[in-house]
């Protein structure tokens, strides 16, 4: 897949969740939103705290890598390459997978991770802001221009495969919420 097959991929799939996350969840009681299912399992609002936390990491570092590549006049190419670490998060990420994943604690509602009564407000702004950062990436070479995973500083995911594993998982977690909300 080419760099812009990708990108406008990434911008219609994200543009699909957003329209679908208002149509389920912008007229369900806060507190529908907060009801876990079983006490081990993440409620809805639990899903949307886990994206934002890790939207709230991952924006900023990619604005400021597209800021760098521009700087460096890293101009956008054809081809798409991946890394390990970006294959194995799209694996684990993709809504196809049933295995479930464990976040590290400071991304799980049920261990350290604050939960807001504005999460899916804050979810929707940070879903724009990602749509912005898939449209700004068209002018960039996504193979060079890299970004440090929040838990693993040894590596770093090619923004290509950054942008491509923050769409699938708020997919998979989109799926999860209207589960847990029982939608």
């Amino acid at each position: 897949m080419s760099q812009s097959e990708l990108l406008d991929h990434l911008e219609e799939s994200l543009q699909q969740l957003l329209k679908e996350v208002r149509e389920h969840f912008a007229h369900t009681a806060l507190a529908t939103l907060k009801q876990r299912p079983t006490p081990e399992q993440w409620s809805a609002m639990d899903c949307f705290a886990h994206l934002n936390a890790q939207f709230e990491g991952y924006l900023s570092r990619m604005e400021l890598a597209q800021h760098k590549a521009k700087a460096r006049k890293w101009l956008p190419t054809m081809d798409r390459r991946s890394n390990g670490l970006g294959r194995m998060a799209i694996r684990k990420a993709d809504p196809s997978n049933v295995k479930p994943g464990k976040s590290p604690k400071s991304l799980n509602p049920l261990k350290k991770l604050p939960v807001r009564d504005t999460e899916l407000k804050v979810f929707l702004i940070n879903g724009e802001m990602l749509l912005r950062l898939i449209r700004q990436a068209r002018e960039v070479d996504l193979n060079k221009t890299s970004v440090k995973p929040l838990h693993w500083s040894l590596f770093r995911f090619r923004m290509g495969d950054l942008l491509e594993y923050l769409v699938l998982h708020a997919r998979r977690h989109f799926i999860q919420a209207k589960t847990a909300a029982g939608k």
